[in-house]
């Protein structure tokens, strides 16, 4: 296959999960008290009616979801990383390590969990942090070494290869979506945090009106690659029951207005999944934009209006994300 959009929209692949999908209880709270939610693509989404959770169920089991992150053309993934990572979109990294540093301004480790190709712990490492790297896929060790990047870890069995209370700031951005048991994964992630380090995470929000009325044109924000829908509400509760305190949550990342009308986004990341055109123009780097007085206005209109309203009090952008302490203790508040 040429890509990786190619290997998970592949009909025999959908046929295999939907043929082998077993139905499970909450992955948050375990609770049997589910009612339907929607259906999505032909899988079933189903809402716990005591925590919330919206996830896909019946699902995927943890041999399926290994198929369909480790059997994939390494290359071809290599390539479409290389070519999400414009400026534009490595600006958002450097954004991400702005707030992050708001809170932990003593540059210390980090480790950048499910790092994929490896773009953001190389931001890091680059503004002086000792930044590492961890995924399941052999394809992100050839990535980032391929790039020169040192401190790569690849494996499954995350546990063997960082000690306890190892990390100043663990660093998990749209992951949790993809977990069959989220609470397992934020155990072994705490496990590594130092007391009274940092946690951030950011998932998609399906707070959001695009992807609430099924209109998001990004297919990865469908099952089976997303198995979990968080809301700010399911976000603070995983993170309280795991024992998280501090938390801060609020969103970003725009509301798609563009879907809600049925038309497609423009972005670097869509042009590299080749969604929409490529818009380069004399050879710039992604997106072409230019500093027009109504760019300029559309700023300030977002700095004022957009990100205290409709992103922090409302919470209703496409990716939530997530700010949160482990106690100083060590042990859950």
């Amino acid at each position: 296959m040429s890509s990786y959009d190619d290997q998970v929209e592949n009909e025999k692949v959908k046929e295999k999960l939907q043929a082998g999908l077993v139905g499970v209880p909450c992955p948050m709270c375990f609770s049997k008290n589910l009612s339907h939610e929607r259906k999505v693509d032909g899988y079933d989404l189903e809402k716990c009616e005591d925590c919330s959770l919206v996830f896909m169920n019946p699902r995927c089991t943890p041999d399926q979801l290994e198929d369909i992150y480790s059997v994939r053309d390494e290359e071809a993934l290599i390539e479409l990383y290389e070519k999400i990572a414009t400026p534009d979109v490595l600006a958002v990294y450097e954004r991400k390590l702005d707030k992050i540093e708001e809170h932990m301004p003593q540059r210390g480790r980090i480790l950048d969990y499910a790092c994929a190709a490896g773009y953001f712990f190389e931001a890091a490492q680059k503004r002086g942090w000792d930044a590492h790297g961890y995924d399941i896929g052999q394809w992100a060790a050839k990535a980032a070494e391929k790039r020169g990047l040192s401190n790569m870890t690849v494996g499954f069995e995350f546990d063997d290869y960082y000690p306890a209370n190892h990390f100043d700031v663990v660093y998990a951005a749209q992951v949790f979506e993809h977990l069959l048991i989220p609470a397992d994964v934020l155990k072994q992630l705490l496990r590594v945090l130092k007391p009274g380090g940092l946690l951030y995470i950011d998932v998609p929000n399906y707070n959001t009106l695009p992807i609430r009325l099924n209109k998001d044109d990004f297919m990865l924000n469908e099952p089976p690659q997303h198995v979990n829908f968080f809301t700010p509400t399911t976000l603070r509760k995983l993170l309280a029951d795991g024992g998280l305190v501090d938390i801060k949550l609020h969103s970003q990342g725009g509301i798609k207005y563009e879907n809600l009308l049925g038309r497609p986004i423009k972005s670097d990341i869509a042009a590299a999944y080749g969604l929409v055109e490529d818009e380069k123009k004399d050879g710039a780097p992604g997106i072409a934009r230019n500093k027009s007085f109504k760019a300029i206005a559309k700023e300030i209109v977002k700095d004022k209006v957009v990100n205290p309203l409709f992103y922090n009090r409302m919470k209703v952008g496409v990716n939530l994300v997530s700010i949160s302490r482990k106690p100083a203790s060590g042990k859950p508040a």
